[in-house]
């Protein structure tokens, strides 16, 4: 920062580190650079998403435009954008040498089966799920500035009942338990889920139908209860979504939304 102060058009932001990095990213220097303030967005990560409940958003650089157009460094420089530009530059430089494919460019890898471009214009209202890990977990999103990575799955439903009936169904545990048949296996069992659970006979929303109508009521007390829920400071997703589950167990509404999925299926 200058004797200015910082540009809150085109702020100048650095590359978030971990310790989860595998070779050759962890080895390289991050990069730092000033970016358009409308490329910098709120991301959902996988471990972004608890029972019933959004925590922790990144903040990310999103190279796509208003028209909804992914951008590299070029394509950002002809619109007039130097500082994404300066940031894709980087970015690519980095790719170009260490990448696996010299096929694929990095905007490439990003948009991969145009899983970015797709999430433009933004839907006001999605259910999100993760899709790796022992446990589901799903929540609904209601801010149109998210964008999704690529570890989570995303819908966007017609209406509040039907995006907290999908939620409902997908953190329940007999969902999980019914799906995982279709799991892959590892060293410690059963593990991530991708679109297994869709081989289960789930039926599209219906409002007039009384279990999802009672679904969509039971997973507005878990959110209720999942927001209101106080999280030890610094404590990692995994042990936050055990905790979630925990709360709504002993409050009865997990066994409640169990036994009206078990009717769902069985109906």
């Amino acid at each position: 920062m200058g004797r200015l102060g910082a540009d809150t058009a085109a702020p100048v932001v650095t590359s978030r580190r971990s310790g989860l990095e595998k070779k050759p990213w962890k080895d390289l220097p991050g990069v730092e650079n000033k970016v358009e303030a409308e490329f910098l967005r709120p991301v959902l990560l996988g471990e972004s998403i608890l029972p019933y409940r959004i925590w922790r958003p990144f903040e990310a650089v999103v190279p796509v435009d208003a028209e909804a157009v992914v951008l590299d460094a070029e394509a950002a420089l002809n619109r007039g954008y130097d500082g994404l530009n300066g940031w894709m530059r980087k970015a690519e430089k980095l790719w170009n040498a260490n990448a696996e494919s010299e096929s694929m460019t990095l905007v490439g890898r990003w948009n991969y089966h145009n899983e970015l471009g797709a999430q433009f214009p933004i839907p006001k209202l999605r259910v999100v799920y993760a899709k790796a890990g022992s446990l589901l977990a799903a929540s609904v999103v209601r801010d149109a500035n998210f964008v999704i990575d690529h570890m989570l799955y995303w819908s966007a439903p017609a209406s509040e009942a039907e995006a907290r009936y999908l939620c409902a169904i997908i953190n329940s545990e007999t969902t999980r338990a019914r799906a995982e048949a279709w799991q892959a296996r590892g060293q410690w069992g059963a593990r991530h889920f991708d679109k297994v659970i869709f081989n289960l006979p789930i039926p599209r929303f219906d409002a007039k139908d009384a279990t999802h109508a009672a679904l969509a009521k039971a997973a507005a007390k878990a959110e209720k209860l999942a927001a209101g829920l106080v999280l030890p400071e610094g404590v990692k997703f995994q042990r936050a979504r055990r905790l979630v589950r925990e709360a709504l167990a002993d409050a009865g509404v997990a066994q409640e939304i169990d036994a009206l999925v078990a009717h769902l299926l069985d109906s």
